[in-house]
């Protein structure tokens, strides 16, 4: 198993937290920039409230996000790392436990790109476990550990180590412990599962530039919420604003192509004409 931290890119800050990871001080995990910074940590997005209740630090259980095949891990990968910096940025360090086939599949994480979606790089601790049952040994340990914001665990597929027991021995030491644990399963189908919480995500197509420039859209992402015991469940299209990373909604366009109005119909319906009623005889 194998053990690194995403360093901030400020020079200073790296410094502070390699010292402090030497002396085994809790600052390695939380830089200077994000301590005590609670106004940062609030969600504040209309369109999940309805279906994910949030506002505040995430419920302190499992919350399953599960993507449909190991192209749209990217999707599901952003998408939690944008969920998380908004939900908990004021709570110390992140824990993401990968198991090694999956990490062979979806690649490492990126610190630039982790920050692109709001989450500061310096916070995270990346762990990578030969199996997934090795992954799930790491991700009950470190729900043990004290002043974390989140533990996040990367199992794909549907390995035989992740069942109900495990999902329930996960849940007991999360809701425990006070801290949540999010499940990535990137090509994980619906299964037996003591989550609380269950996203379906997609990637989605960005819509066009306001001002019709030829440049990169924002993030989109097609989330349903299929289980939710603390809540309503439903789906929702969303965007990833990359000035303040926040969620806003999308209109989906019409599944089925419209037809155009046309100008040989007269703009009301004439006098209806009453017809006799004939029977066969």
């Amino acid at each position: 198993m194998s053990w690194s931290i995403l360093m901030a890119a400020d020079p200073l800050a790296d410094l502070r937290a390699r010292i402090a990871g030497l002396e085994g001080r809790r600052e390695a995990l939380v830089p200077t920039d994000m301590r005590g910074n609670t106004a940062a940590a609030r969600f504040s997005v209309d369109v999940l409230e309805r279906l994910y209740p949030l506002g505040g630090p995430p419920e302190a259980t499992v919350h399953d996000l599960a993507c449909e095949a190991h192209r749209d891990a990217g999707a599901l990968t952003g998408f939690a790392a944008a969920l998380i910096a908004r939900m908990g940025s004021e709570r110390g360090g992140l824990v993401w436990i990968s198991d090694g086939v999956t990490a062979g599949e979806t690649g490492a994480l990126y610190g630039p790109g982790l920050a692109a979606f709001g989450l500061d790089p310096g916070r995270l601790v990346s762990v990578t476990a030969k199996s997934a049952a090795d992954a799930l040994w790491a991700a009950e340990e470190a729900l043990g550990v004290s002043g974390l914001a989140a533990v996040v665990a990367e199992i794909g597929g549907t390995p035989r180590a992740l069942d109900l027991t495990a999902t329930r021995r996960l849940a007991l030491r999360a809701e425990r412990q006070g801290t949540p644990l999010f499940l990535l399963r990137p090509a994980g189908p619906d299964v037996p599962s003591a989550a609380r919480v269950r996203l379906r995500l997609k990637p989605r197509p960005s819509a066009a530039d306001p001002h019709g420039l030829p440049v990169l859209g924002s993030p989109g992402f097609a989330v349903t919420l299929s289980r939710n015991r603390g809540g309503p469940t439903g789906a929702v299209d969303v965007e990833l604003s990359p000035h303040d990373h926040r969620f806003h909604a999308v209109r989906a366009p019409h599944p089925v192509p419209l037809a155009a109005e046309t100008a040989d119909r007269p703009p009301r319906p004439g006098p209806a004409e009453i017809l006799p009623l004939r029977t066969a005889s």
